[in-house]
């Protein structure tokens, strides 16, 4: 059994059973990555992949296992190599920030502007976070990290942390009835089409629970989850958008106008997420106290060392989280 074989593997179901791309992906001929993957299972005695002529057309039970294990041993081949890297230049390394546009936007420059001025070595990407629709499949890679304002679900893998309260906000075209009103009413706000965020985002829960309370029925015209979008389609005239304050309020040169929605829905929640198997580094560390200040280097390894659902919330309890 060969690191290189393990590799093979990952890549070959990461690509949805194409070997070519896998082996693409991995820069090497398609014959290679065949002949390896043929070997392993030779010396193993099972089948990983299921065939249909030349082609794999699925994973075996016991394949679905094994490549469990891989993943994991691939994971740890990554800390080990980030531990030997951190130890000869504790400067030098790798961190991912899987987010959304508004998160990006508005909230992590700052942070990210005081990172990169400290550890200039550090490899730091950001990238799109998965859908909504996804929610639970989220990066659970050695140096990532997801921070996200939608529901996460149930993961025993990951470790998630409440991040910071947010709030939502209006915005109407110039000239719209409601440009007016300090402080619309979730009726007068359903009497028109509304543009907000997809089911299982946080603002859109708030919104629906709120509404279902009242006892009135929204007309969501268009869900996405890019306020960025929403505010586009709402300056073409196709209705009113419900869309993060931060988003809202940043109408300055545009055809809209922003109005407050505080009176009418409760703060929304936004979480970091990353995996139990992550080999926290100081730049981790001071990377996350720089964006959520309560989440200091102590109360940090705490969490990774109590790292259950029920010991984070005990712990974080009570805690006043910063509204935007």
């Amino acid at each position: 059994m060969k690191l290189q074989q393990l590799k093979y593997l990952k890549a070959v179901k990461d690509n949805n059973l194409n070997v070519s791309a896998a082996s693409e992906s991995l820069f090497t001929t398609q014959p290679g990555v065949s002949k390896q993957i043929g070997m392993f299972e030779k010396e193993l005695g099972v089948r990983i992949f299921e065939r249909k002529g030349k082609s794999l057309s699925g994973i075996t039970p016991i394949g679905v296992q094994i490549l469990e294990q891989v993943e994991k041993m691939l994971i740890l081949e990554k800390k080990i190599k980030a531990l030997v890297n951190e130890h000869l230049d504790p400067s030098v390394g790798t961190l991912n920030i899987y987010t959304t546009h508004t998160i990006a936007r508005y909230l992590l420059p700052e942070t990210v502007s005081y990172f990169t001025r400290k550890y200039p070595k550090i490899n730091f990407h950001m990238q799109p976070t998965l859908p909504v629709q996804d929610k639970g499949v989220i990066s659970k890679g050695h140096s990532d990290f997801s921070i996200v304002a939608h529901d996460v679900g149930k993961d025993n893998d990951l470790i998630i942390l409440p991040a910071y309260l947010w709030t939502l906000g209006l915005v109407v075209p110039k000239g719209h009835p409601l440009e007016e009103e300090a402080e619309p009413t979730l009726e007068q706000l359903a009497q028109y089409p509304i543009l907000s965020y997809e089911k299982g985002a946080s603002g859109r829960d708030v919104q629906d629970k709120a509404f279902e309370v009242a006892g009135i029925e929204p007309n969501y015209f268009m869900t996405v989850m890019d306020a960025e979008v929403i505010k586009r389609y709402v300056e073409q005239g196709l209705g009113i958008g419900i869309i993060s304050t931060l988003a809202a309020q940043d109408v300055a040169n545009s055809e809209l106008t922003y109005i407050n929605l505080n009176h009418l829905f409760e703060p929304c929640g936004a979480w970091i997420c990353f995996s139990k198997d992550i080999l926290m580094q100081n730049y981790m560390y001071d990377f996350l106290a720089s964006f959520s200040p309560h989440l200091t280097k102590v109360v940090m390894e705490q969490v990774m060392m109590n790292n259950s659902a029920d010991n984070i919330e005990k712990l974080f309890d009570g805690l006043e989280l910063p509204v935007f």
